[in-house]
């Protein structure tokens, strides 16, 4: 996993058990790989299609968004870290009634661009992808701290 050397691996196996095996687990499962999955790719591509068809939603970074995620570049920690801050500030922008199938003017803008972002996939593994990250830092901090 790219967030975490081989030293800082060994340290965890050795000193933090319990984050370890949740670590390797999470590992084998394939949900600690920072490439998109599938989905998340499926939606930005989605997004994309909509973008060009409707002439709207989502901006420059938005829009380089989607083509990493679409192509499924393997990102980094704090790639995916943005992508949960945008989801965050945008979930709103989904109660527009626009951004439901079937009212008028469906596709919002805001729609379009949280699909660019990776829509509601890409939402959850964000987030599940910062939380193991944020368990395995706080296992590295109490090494600094013990130091």
């Amino acid at each position: 996993m790219p967030f975490v050397s081989d030293a800082q691996r060994e340290y965890l196996r050795q000193n933090e058990p319990a984050v370890y095996r949740e670590f390797k687990r999470a590992e084998e499962r394939g949900e600690l790989d920072l490439k998109p999955p599938a989905t998340v790719a499926a939606a930005a591509r989605r997004g994309l299609e909509l973008r060009a068809e409707y002439g709207r939603g989502g901006t420059a970074v938005g829009v380089a968004r989607a083509r990493d995620l679409g192509n499924r570049r393997t990102l980094t920690i704090e790639t995916v870290k943005r992508m949960s801050n945008y989801f965050t500030r945008h979930e709103i922008d989904l109660e527009a009634p626009a951004a439901k199938r079937g009212n008028p003017g469906y596709p919002s803008a805001g729609y379009i661009a949280w699909l660019l972002w990776g829509g509601d996939a890409g939402r959850t593994w964000a987030r599940k992808i910062i939380r193991q990250e944020a368990r395995v830092r706080a296992a590295l901090e109490r090494k600094k701290e013990a130091e």
